[in-house]
């Protein structure tokens, strides 16, 4: 290989581990703001074709790296997932050419519309990703943002499109103030500006979403049973697994909780083939004297044959059951298999379940012992990666929940940052609604979120989160408030749309600027 072309791939690798490493070491968030920059460099003069091919490459070894844990699942499933995800790159790459090649030296004559539409660009592909094929939004730019709680406030205006879009945006003007002399100052302040801006109103947000009252408004219990997934679903080890889980509530319950909550499927068995079993978790619970949420698969729909459900119960004090909710947005190629008359024999080769989607999105409704200011208080519940969607969290805080809860199992991907990368998306949803997020995983990062954001509590031992068993009480601050996005939805998306529609037509236009 030549130089140039050694030299076009080492920025482009360099760009990908700028791009994967905030999303396993949290602190180093500042690195986004300057990733692409070495990629955008080996753009420089190239064909759409060779931008393309660069473009590619930066998404495979993105996903790959980010993503690794997926091989601990199915590497084949790793491998075609990361292929399938980078053409998301590549489509970046081909719209983008045209601001690298030879005749668009010109940049410098609109530097800022060039950032806009590039960014604008980036966040409608992160949304078609989060949405074609059932969707898998995982890993946006904004997300590499979980730990900048000033920066990600904005959220709570433009959702985590908006921090996607900032972090583009910069990483373009930045490249600009490097690339071109002539608007090198002119980017800078540009820079500077935004990020004045957005960390003013992040300072000013944290400042009204500081707690007031000098209780909580509620107590809340999370369990963190850390089953290992090859033990989950062994019949020989159904009776040690609840125990494990009784033993947590009983603990819980000293603790003056006012909700217990039990992670993903953690009832080991469906409900309705396990009736001694559930009548043992109903004697638990009245013993705990605490309404408790508990994940179980359950059974149903007899009339339409029988289906299977990945659900939550909430008991009452008593151990009766009060309410229930099934997880209405499935994992596809692991709770159910899309296209089964065509993809069936996919089925021989890897274990797929057959679970039915819910219906309905529950808002379930609990008494606190001490009421503050709530005499009810109203949740909804996000199965696994429900929390990933923003469109369907804001639909159940629409429906009137003061807080969410997220039940899930990171068991599959061992000790590793999957976890963590699960999480972000919940400190997302918790800014966008302003309303807190309490985390129960059956191994994971169980923790609580403020309605600002923040890490307030996690289950730990001696400071490790992942692949360790116990409980955290924590107290949680409900408000009566709103936001923008929680009001309007995602509309930046039409905004970007726009952008994107005028760059077009500008850049047919027949004038000197016409390829800008």
């Amino acid at each position: 290989m030549s130089r140039p072309v050694i030299r076009d791939f080492a920025a482009v690798v360099v760009s990908a581990l700028l791009l994967a490493l905030p999303y396993h070491f949290s602190f180093l968030w500042p690195l986004s703001f300057f990733a692409f920059i070495p990629y955008f460099f080996s753009l420089e003069n190239k064909s759409r074709g060779r931008v393309v091919f660069q473009s590619l490459v930066l998404g495979i070894l993105f996903f790959a790296i980010t993503m690794y844990w997926l091989n601990y699942v199915n590497i084949f499933a790793f491998i075609l997932l990361v292929i399938y995800l980078s053409l998301y790159f590549a489509l970046f790459g081909f719209y983008s050419a045209q601001f690298f090649s030879k005749k668009s030296r010109g940049l410098e004559a609109g530097p800022v519309r060039a950032a806009l539409t590039m960014a604008a660009l980036w966040v409608l592909l992160e949304w078609v990703r989060g949405w074609l094929f059932s969707g898998l939004p995982w890993a946006l730019l904004g997300y590499s943002q979980w730990k900048n709680v000033l920066f990600i406030q904005v959220a709570d205006v433009a959702g985590v499109w908006g921090v996607s879009f900032l972090l583009l945006f910069l990483n373009v003007l930045f490249y600009q103030f490097l690339s071109y002399k002539k608007i090198a100052l002119g980017c800078l302040y540009a820079a500077a500006a935004v990020l004045a801006v957005v960390y003013l109103y992040g300072f000013l947000k944290m400042k009204e979403w500081e707690p007031r009252d000098l209780k909580p408004s509620l107590r809340v219990s999370v369990l963190q049973g850390n089953i290992p997934q090859d033990q989950k679903w062994d019949a020989k080890v159904r009776g040690i697994i609840f125990e494990k889980y009784k033993r947590l509530t009983l603990m819980s319950a000293n603790e003056a909780s006012d909700l217990i909550v039990w992670p993903e499927t953690s009832f080991p068995g469906f409900f309705e083939d396990e009736p001694v079993m559930a009548a043992h978790l109903r004697s638990t619970i009245r013993r705990a004297n605490t309404p408790t949420l508990v994940g179980v698969p359950t059974l149903g729909g007899l009339e339409e044959g029988l289906r299977s459900y990945n659900s939550t119960i909430l008991f009452s004090p008593s151990g009766e059951e009060s309410q229930r909710y099934s997880k209405t947005h499935l994992v596809p190629f692991g709770e159910f298999l899309p296209f089964e008359p065509l993809l069936g024999f996919i089925r021989h080769l890897v274990v797929i379940g057959r679970f039915s989607p819910g219906q309905e999105k529950s808002i379930f409704v609990l008494k606190p012992r001490a009421p503050q200011n709530y005499l009810t208080a109203r949740f909804g519940v996000l199965i696994c990666y429900e929390d990933m969607f923003p469109s369907l969290v804001r639909d159940f805080v629409k429906k009137g929940a003061d807080f969410l809860v997220n039940v899930t199992n990171d068991a599959w991907f061992g000790n590793t940052a999957a976890p963590y990368q699960h999480a972000q998306a919940s400190v997302f949803r918790a800014v966008e609604n302003r309303v807190p997020v309490i985390r129960s995983a059956n191994t994971g990062f169980s923790c609580f979120i403020s309605a600002s954001g923040e890490v307030v509590g996690s289950v730990n031992d001696r400071g490790k989160e992942i692949m360790v068993t116990g409980h955290q009480t924590q107290g949680i601050f409900l408000r009566k408030s709103t936001s923008l996005y929680r009001l309007l939805g995602d509309w930046f998306l039409l905004v970007c749309a726009a952008l994107l529609w005028f760059s077009w037509r500008q850049a047919n236009k027949p004038n000197r600027y016409s390829r800008l």
